[in-house]
C-alpha cells in the first residue's frame, strides 16, 4: 500500500519514490526524517489567506450597508413631496471640511437641506501644495458636491452653485448671487431658512501689507495652485533664454515663501523635491541657481509644533545643494513685482530680496460675509471670526451656527457673567462666598462650561491645590467679588481659539451634524439652548499633526507618542491622507499620481 503513490511515474523516479531496496520500516523512518514545513511559512500562509478573507468580509459588509442605505433613501424619496412641507429648512453655506462633515453625519430626511457654495466640489486642501508642482493633479483632490450629496442624502438635498452675499437675521433669509462665468436671466435669488450653518471658511490675511494682493500668490484654491505651477515654469523658461544675465537668472529662480506654518513648509518642501528630482535633470545649466527662502516671524518654522520638530525641519532644509534658507524673526513689509522687502525685528533693518515668485501663507482673515454678520451685533467682539458658544451657535444671532475657519471661541465666557454668577452663588447674601457655596457653583459650572474642568485639572497638576485656595488671596476662608472675578479670568484663560485646520473643521461639522439629529428627533424649538435638552457641548480631540518636509520625509506630533520624523513617517503621512480622501475615485487618482511622479517624474509642461 505504501508504494501505491508511485504509479504513473518513470521507472527511475518510481524506484526512488517507492523506496526500492528498503523495507517498510526503513521507508517509514525515511518519511519521518523529511524536513517539515516551518512555522514561519505556516504563519505567512495563515496571514495571507486571513487577509484575503478579511478584505472579502469587509467588502461584503460595506456592500450590504450601502444597499440598505440606498433602500432607506428610496423609501424617504417616495414620500418626500408630502413630508418636505413639514420639515425645517436647513441652509448650509460652504462646501469645505465643516460643511461636508456635517452633511455626512446628518441623518437623511430630518431636514429640508439646501447647500449654497460658489464651488461645486469638495477640495482636499492638505494636498494642495502637491498640486503646485505637479506631484498630484488638480482633479485628483476634488470631489463633486452633487455626487457626495447623492450618496449621503439621495435627492432629498439640493445644491446651488452661488455665493451668499447677505444674511437677514430678522427675516431669516439669505440673498445669493451667481458668481460664475456664465450668468443667465436670473442671477440673484433669496432663500429662507429655519436654521443656517455658516461654513464659508476664511480668506488669506495680508495684514494690509502693500503689494500682497497684487503681486503675491496664495494657496487656498485649485486656481491658486494652477497659477503657481504656471508661474514656476514660466520663470524657469525665461531664465533659460540665451543672453539672460546671471543676476536676472538668480532673481527669476528665487522663490520667497512668507509664512513658516504647515502650508508654507510643505510648499517649500514640494518645490525643492521638484527642483532636485526633475528640473535639475532638464535644466542642468541653471539648476544651481534655483533657490528658496522661507520668511518666518517666530523663532523657528512650524512654531505650533514641538520645538524639536522645527529644528529637525530646518536641518532637513539645509541638505543638498539647493538649500532652503529660513529667515526667522522677520516679517514682510512690502511686496513688489520683483522684490520682497523684509524687516528684521531684532535689528529693525530692512532688506530687499529679489525674487521671481512670492508665496503668501501667513495667516487667515474672515470672509466679507462673516465680517458683515459681525457688524451691528454687540455680542460679536472678535475681529478674527464669528464667536460661537460650545454648541457652535453664533452669539447674538438666532438659529445660526458656524463651523470651520470662519468660527472662533468666546474667551471670556465666565468673566462676562461674574456678577450674575456671584449673586446666584451667594445664598446667604453676605457678599462673600464660602467654600460650600463656591463648590456648589463650580459643580454646576463644570456641566455647562467644559473649560472649567480643564482649568481644575491643570491647576491640580501644576500646584496640587484647589481653585478656592488660589482665589483666596487674603486667606480669610471666603471669597469677595474681586477675588472671584480674578479667578474666573484665570479659568477663561484656558479657553483659547482652536487652530484653523481641516481636523478642527471636520470635528466641528460632525458634532453639529449629530447635534442637529438629536434636536430634530426631540422636536424642540428652533432657538432652544441645546444644553437644556441634555446634549453635550463640543470638545475638540487633538489627534496629532502631520507636515511633509521634503526628501521623502515627514514629521508627526501626536499626544501619546510625542514627535516622530523620518522617511517612515512620510509613509504614515501618505497612508493617513490616502484614507482621508472622500471617495474611492480620488483615492485611486491620488495613488496613481504618486506612483507616476515617482517612476516617470512630474510634468513640466506650461499649459
Amino acid at each position: 500500500m505504501w508504494r501505491s503513490g508511485c504509479r504513473g511515474a518513470s521507472p527511475a523516479l518510481a524506484a526512488r519514490l517507492s523506496g526500492a531496496g528498503r523495507t517498510p520500516q526503513q521507508h517509514l523512518r525515511w518519511c519521518q526524517s523529511k524536513p517539515k514545513r516551518s512555522r514561519f511559512r505556516t504563519a505567512r500562509i495563515v496571514v495571507f489567506y486571513g487577509g484575503i478573507a478579511g478584505c472579502i468580509t469587509f467588502g461584503a459588509a460595506m456592500a450590504i450597508i450601502k444597499r440598505e442605505h440606498r433602500e432607506n433613501l428610496r423609501k424617504l424619496e417616495a414620500n418626500w413631496s408630502d413630508d418636505v412641507t413639514t420639515k425645517k429648512k436647513l441652509v448650509i453655506l460652504g462646501s469645505g471640511w465643516g460643511a461636508m462633515s456635517l452633511l455626512r453625519q446628518l441623518q437623511p430626511g430630518l431636514y429640508d437641506v439646501h447647500v449654497v457654495s460658489p464651488r461645486n466640489y469638495f477640495l482636499f486642501t492638505p494636498l494642495l501644495p502637491s498640486v503646485t508642482v505637479g506631484t498630484v493633479e488638480p482633479r485628483s483632490i476634488a470631489a463633486p458636491i452633487r455626487k457626495l450629496l447623492t450618496a449621503w442624502h439621495g435627492n432629498l438635498a439640493k445644491f446651488y452653485e452661488a455665493e451668499c452675499v447677505s444674511i437677514d437675521t430678522e427675516k431669516r433669509t439669505i440673498r445669493c448671487t451667481d458668481s460664475s462665468g456664465v450668468v443667465g436671466e436670473v442671477s440673484t435669488f433669496d432663500l429662507p431658512f429655519d436654521q443656517l450653518v455658516v461654513a464659508i471658511g476664511s480668506q488669506t490675511n495680508t495684514f494690509n501689507t502693500p503689494g500682497v494682493d497684487k503681486f503675491a500668490h496664495f494657496i487656498k484654491e485649485i486656481p491658486d495652485a494652477q497659477q503657481i505651477r504656471t508661474r514656476i515654469m514660466d520663470n524657469i523658461e525665461t531664465a533659460y533664454l540665451p543672453g539672460q544675465t546671471a543676476q536676472e537668472q538668480k532673481r527669476l529662480l528665487h522663490t520667497v515663501v512668507v509664512g513658516g506654518g504647515p502650508t508654507g513648509v510643505e510648499f517649500a518642501a514640494e518645490l525643492r523635491d521638484f527642483l532636485l528630482e526633475d528640473l535639475s535633470k532638464l535644466y542642468p545649466q541653471i539648476a544651481d541657481k534655483l533657490s528658496i527662502s522661507v520668511i518666518q516671524s517666530r523663532g523657528h518654522v512650524l512654531n505650533t509644533y514641538d520645538s524639536e520638530i522645527g529644528k529637525y525641519t530646518e536641518k532637513e532644509f539645509q541638505k543638498h545643494s539647493n538649500k532652503i534658507k529660513v529667515v526667522s524673526g522677520a516679517r514682510v513689509v512690502e511686496v513688489s513685482d520683483n522684490t520682497v522687502t523684509v524687516l528684521d525685528k531684532a535689528s529693525n533693518s530692512r532688506v530687499a530680496l529679489p525674487c521671481g515668485l512670492c508665496i503668501w501663507s501667513a495667516g487667515n482673515a474672515p470672509q466679507q460675509l462673516a465680517q458683515a454678520l459681525v457688524k451691528g451685533n454687540p455680542a460679536q467682539t472678535n475681529r478674527h471670526g464669528l464667536i460661537t458658544d460650545d454648541y457652535m451657535r453664533v452669539k447674538g444671532a438666532r438659529c445660526i451656527y458656524a463651523v470651520g475657519d470662519c468660527q472662533t471661541n468666546d474667551t471670556s465666557v465666565l468673566a462676562s457673567q461674574a456678577e450674575q454668577l456671584f449673586r446666584d452663588a451667594d445664598v446667604n447674601g453676605d457678599g462673600h462666598l464660602s467654600l460650600d457655596e463656591f463648590n456648589t457653583l463650580m459643580d454646576k459650572a463644570q456641566t455647562i462650561y467644559p473649560h472649567v474642568n480643564v482649568f481644575f485639572a491643570s491647576l491640580k497638576e501644576a500646584m496640587g491645590g484647589s481653585a478656592f485656595d488660589l482665589a483666596d488671596t487674603n486667606k480669610d476662608n471666603q471669597l469677595d467679588f474681586g477675588e472671584f472675578q480674578q479667578l474666573l479670568k484665570k479659568v477663561d484663560s484656558e479657553l483659547t481659539s482652536l487652530p484653523a485646520t481641516a481636523a478642527v473643521a471636520n470635528q466641528q461639522g460632525a458634532f453639529l451634524g449629530g447635534l442637529l439629529n438629536k434636536l430634530a428627533d426631540r422636536s424642540v424649538a428652533l432657538d432652544v439652548n441645546p444644553a437644556m435638552t441634555g446634549c453635550k457641548p463640543f470638545h475638540y480631540q487633538y489627534m496629532g499633526s502631520f507636515a511633509y518636509v521634503g526628501d521623502n520625509k515627514a514629521v508627526l506630533q501626536v499626544p501619546i507618542f510625542g514627535t516622530m520624523k523620518g522617511w517612515w513617517t512620510m509613509l504614515l503621512w501618505r497612508a493617513f491622507y490616502f484614507s482621508s480622501l472622500s471617495t474611492w475615485r480620488t483615492r485611486c487618482l491620488v495613488g496613481y499620481d504618486w506612483t507616476k511622479a515617482y517612476f516617470l517624474g512630474r510634468d513640466t509642461s506650461r499649459l
